[in-house]
């Protein structure tokens, strides 16, 4: 499914984990895919990182060979994480669902000093009360490598489109 070689990005995608899909699907038309990312603070690994975004995910309708090769750094602010990652390839772009196009509408990070269960309470409770079925719930391991949870996050979303 992922072709990440590296141990150190195939353990962050492994590890990540989805809590909460959104109900809506993205494959046909333009969709915007809201997600809440939690993570470890890598300076302070007692706090969390919160990590609010919206994914707009669209049909290609011209493929060439430029789009198929959607990097980290194209879709995020190579700011916000280890740089390391900066040109590495979405991994679903490898597993025949090429005619898609990601691009990042909106990110928000926000520190915070509850540790990440507690936290990652407190936003089901939200989504839960709000009766939000569109945001999806996500627990990275390592938040220097979100766009690798977040590569994950969307692969499930396409294989549950992709294979019904």
């Amino acid at each position: 499914m992922f072709n990440y070689q590296n141990d150190e990005l195939r353990s962050v995608f492994d590890n990540t984990s989805i809590l909460k899909k959104p109900i809506s699907g993205i494959v046909s038309g333009y969709h915007d895919i809201s997600y809440i990312l939690v993570a470890p603070d890598d300076e302070n690994s007692s706090h969390a990182i919160e990590i609010n975004g919206k994914i707009r995910v669209s049909p290609r309708f011209i493929i060439s060979p430029t789009m198929l090769q959607e990097t980290f750094g194209d879709v995020f602010d190579s700011g916000t994480f280890d740089q390391s990652i900066e040109g590495r390839l979405f991994s679903f772009a490898y597993s025949g669902k090429k005619n898609v196009k990601i691009s990042s509408e909106y990110l928000n990070i926000k520190h915070t000093e509850v540790n990440v269960q507690e936290h990652l309470n407190t936003i089901q409770e939200n989504l839960c009360r709000e009766e939000n079925t569109r945001t999806g719930l996500i627990l990275g391991p390592k938040f220097q490598y979100y766009p690798v949870s977040i590569d994950r996050f969307i692969s499930e979303i396409l294989d549950r489109e992709f294979r019904g």
